[in-house]
């Protein structure tokens, strides 16, 4: 067995990636994503790549899943029914939330609905201290009551979120023990398994949120495991988790709240490793698909992470990759709004109906404007594996837009691509410039479906240099689940000033997340001595509400180590804010990442070939607009470029799964990782 097999799933098209570990060769292709039941695309993409390749699905020797289904539920509120038991007194904590509003000046906004109901939270007359002390014990006759009523209600799932947990667990999982013995087949999680970290509000977020996608990952693992076997790959499934890792399928069931960003982590992942192979330490990363678009930031080679981010309006303390997501993509809907303006989104065409181009549907979107506008060929859509309809963009253009404002055909296709297109720039502002980074010393690596449609108009606009689409565009977050590391993360509350811990203190904490580590990755069929291990922590200065990840080491053999911690925390904290207190120092949280390497794809480099472009790389001239004006372009062949070729614009760059339009006063040009290098003709 020498392939390994990655599957991203995105809202309009599954896009499958083979990888041949004998000849370093990668294959890709693409299916229609099928929403009421992912698995089913999957099996069809496994099964369409095997035919292309001669090969059976038993060959697969690893099986990698960047998943949305995760996200999916929580956005659409899809999840399983869900119980949330807490402690006396603290129902409404999901509620209350925080100070923050979703909008400062409206006074009517409407706060996101918990995806936990009110009415089914309920409270045990439990207590522990701040400082892990027990003062109530369970009352093993209260809990098993209230299992006797959750089960009455047919509660799917249930979260055990009591108070101060993180500091001592016992009463938590003796109430999991309770219902669990008095509910069988419930699915029931901890805080304290969860998250065991400070701060009540987003600890229970978090631990509903898991509760709440348990079920329904689960599900979907399930009959995804039984298309594998039923298709005779042995290899269990690995799923994408959002801070770009990997873990087996039973843990991601588990662990659900770790894959709400499962499915973009991929395309950072191979991002970072092509930034470093081509020198390029600055780069903000774009991913177009056919329902959003996700940005991220790479600085000096390094992806930005974050403890947590917010999906749905919630809180998600899970260690991931800092990504910005808009809801603007190929299927994005254009429609007017009350004014008689063109608005575009968030709402999406999805898999089906799809674009009107595609035949199904009948609403207007940004790839029927696209393809008005010429920049995709109707014949060779995905290889010309699919025929697009000019026409029925056309119709659905002029009956939903232009007879409602005014516009002809070509004014309204133009609109809506300028619209999608600010709507990006706006994004990319936020992850950059709005936290102080100046995109002049920055590249733009475009992706997706439609990455590299987009990439240089919006260059153009943010005054970014250069514009860098990396080979399988279509298909890059794939290529990227397959540059994952084996990656499980944890965290212990520690909240002590770092002149006033012991080495014993400190010690003691990262020795007892090293041993989790250590059983969690024998799981995974490693041993401690294949592992790698990242120590942080979650410091800030007395008094302050928030805190500063510091790169610490997860072994300390003498108190003056603790100075240097305190002297990294500063040289963050100046960068960050531009000052420095003085004030004493305190560790919040500390943290441990544990890696174990599995065997990846490898980009291969490829030797200089010529600069002129050979006549079989010219496909033809076809008109697009550029500038406002429809101009005669010449159409190229990706696959028939060789490495140190140079075209100018005005043209077009197809190949399976993506196109590339270079507006004139562009040159585009094949680096030795057969990236498409864009830039100013000029400053070529």
């Amino acid at each position: 067995m020498s392939y390994r097999l990655s599957v991203d799933v995105g809202g309009t098209f599954t896009d499958i990636v083979m990888f041949d570990d004998v000849k370093k060769k990668v294959y890709t292709t693409k299916v229609h994503s099928t929403p009421h039941d992912s698995s089913i695309g999957i099996e069809n993409g496994i099964k369409k790549i095997c035919k292309q390749l001669g090969i059976a699905p038993g060959e697969i020797a690893y099986f990698i899943h960047g998943t949305t289904v995760a996200t999916n539920a929580l956005l659409e509120r899809k999840g399983a029914k869900t119980a949330l038991v807490t402690t006396k007194g603290f129902r409404d904590i999901l509620e209350i939330a925080r100070q923050a509003r979703p909008n400062l000046y409206d006074f009517w906004a409407q706060r996101p609905r918990p995806p936990i109901p009110r009415y089914l939270v309920f409270e045990l007359d439990e207590r522990v201290y701040y400082d892990g002390t027990i003062v109530k014990t369970v009352k093993e006759a209260e809990a098993a009551a209230l299992a006797q009523k959750l089960k009455a209600m047919e509660v799917e799932s249930v979260a055990v979120c009591f108070l101060h947990s993180y500091k001592n667990a016992a009463n938590e999982l003796r109430t999991k023990e309770i219902l669990r013995s008095c509910m069988p087949g419930v699915h029931i999680c901890t805080s304290s398994e969860t998250l065991p970290e400070i701060r009540e509000y987003e600890r229970f977020c978090t631990t509903a949120v898991n509760a709440y996608l348990m079920p329904k990952v689960k599900d979907y693992i399930d009959n995804l495991d039984v298309k594998r076997q039923n298709l005779g790959i042995r290899p269990g499934v690995h799923i994408m988790q959002s801070n770009g890792g990997i873990m087996s399928s039973h843990a991601a069931g588990e662990r659900s709240v770790h894959t709400v960003f499962s499915g973009p982590a991929g395309g950072v992942l191979a991002s970072l490793y092509m930034s470093r192979l081509i020198e390029e330490k600055n780069v903000i990363t774009i991913d177009i698909g056919g329902t959003s678009t996700d940005l991220a930031l790479i600085e000096n080679h390094e992806a930005v992470f974050t403890s947590g981010a917010e999906l749905g309006g919630f809180p998600v303390k899970v260690p991931t990759i800092e990504m910005h997501t808009i809801g603007a993509g190929g299927g994005s809907i254009a429609w007017i709004d009350a004014g008689g303006g063109i608005r575009v989104g968030p709402q999406s065409a999805g898999a089906f109906p799809g674009p009107a181009c595609y035949g199904n549907g009948s609403l207007p979107t940004v790839t029927d404007s696209n393809l008005i506008m010429g920049f995709l060929n109707p014949e060779n859509f995905l290889g010309g594996e699919y025929h697009l309809s000019t026409e029925k963009s056309v119709e659905a253009v002029n009956a939903e837009l232009c007879a409602k404002n005014g516009m002809d055909t070509i004014q309204a296709a133009s609109g809506v691509r300028r619209l999608v297109n600010a709507n990006m720039c706006g994004g990319i502002n936020v992850i950059s410039t709005q936290k102080g980074y100046d995109l002049r010393e920055f590249s733009l690596m475009a992706f997706g479906g439609g990455g590299s449609l987009h990439a240089v108009d919006l260059a153009d606009e943010l005054n970014i240099k250069k514009v860098i689409v990396p080979q399988n565009p279509g298909m890059f977050s794939a290529i990227g689940c397959q540059l994952a590391k084996v990656r499980y993360d944890y965290v212990r509350t520690i909240v002590t000033a770092t002149d006033e811990i012991t080495t014993g203190q400190y010690n003691a904490c990262y020795d007892e997340m090293r041993a989790e580590a250590v059983l969690d990755m024998a799981r995974e069929g490693f041993s401690e001595k294949e592992l790698a291990f990242a120590a942080t922590s979650d410091m800030r200065y007395g008094g302050q509400a928030w805190e500063l990840s510091v790169a610490v080491p997860s072994h300390i053999g003498r108190n003056e180590e603790f100075r240097d911690c305190e002297r990294s925390f500063e040289d963050i904290h100046r960068r960050t804010y531009g000052y420095i207190l003085g004030d004493k120092i305190t560790f919040v949280n500390l943290r441990l990442s544990a890696f174990a390497v599995i065997p990846a794809l490898e980009f291969k480099r490829f030797e200089f070939e010529q600069s002129d472009v050979p006549d079989a790389a010219v496909k033809g001239i076809r008109r697009m607009m550029f500038g406002g004006d429809f101009i005669e372009s010449t159409v190229y062949d990706r696959d028939r470029m060789p490495v140190g070729c140079r075209v100018s614009g005005p043209a077009m760059i197809e190949e399976y799964a993506a196109s590339t339009p270079i507006p004139p006063d562009y040159t585009a040009a094949i680096d030795a990782y057969r990236n498409i290098v864009i830039t100013r003709a000029e400053e070529a």
